[in-house]
């Protein structure tokens, strides 16, 4: 196997920060539709149009995307680009990697992130509350992801 250059890590690197900032805008867009919603209760959550119901499938959608490529993209590319050998790590040991280099503040709040989407990302449509509390938790965890984002964006562009 060939080894990549540092400038085919340095794209893949680029490449996973565009994806992430696109599906952060686009969350944040959705978001913004949806602010006046929050916090959310039962009889609002059963009285929203359809077309706010698209927005909060948006939502739900790039929080999630947003969270996938960070992880899946982001991160291997961040630690390739310090020339941390990956390999052998599970995903909390290079979650863990990236908090010991100060680009995660904290490890459990990306599970916690983690669980949150889990929870939105499964129909629940007969448990009305169950659906209410997730999306309540949604708008928290949506914000503090775009927070996340923003911080590692920043540390990437000092860094590299």
């Amino acid at each position: 196997m060939i080894p990549e250059s540092k400038e085919d890590k340095a794209d893949r690197l680029y490449e996973a920060q565009k994806l992430c900032e696109i599906h952060c805008e686009r969350m944040n867009f959705a978001h913004g539709k949806l602010k006046h919603y929050f916090p959310l209760n039962k009889e609002t959550y059963l009285q929203i149009p359809p077309e706010d119901m698209s927005y909060f499938d948006q939502l739900i959608f790039r929080f999630s995307k947003l969270q996938d490529s960070m992880g899946s993209k982001l991160f291997p590319a961040i630690l390739d680009n310090l020339e941390e050998d990956t390999r052998s790590l599970s995903f909390i040991d290079i979650l863990g990697k990236l908090e010991a280099l100060n680009f995660l503040r904290d490890k459990n709040t990306w599970i916690q992130l983690r669980e949150t989407r889990n929870i939105v990302t499964h129909e629940y449509p007969f448990i009305t509350d169950f659906v209410v509390e997730g999306l309540n938790l949604l708008d928290e965890h949506s914000q503090l992801l775009a927070e996340i984002w923003a911080e590692i964006k920043e540390k990437i562009q000092a860094r590299f």
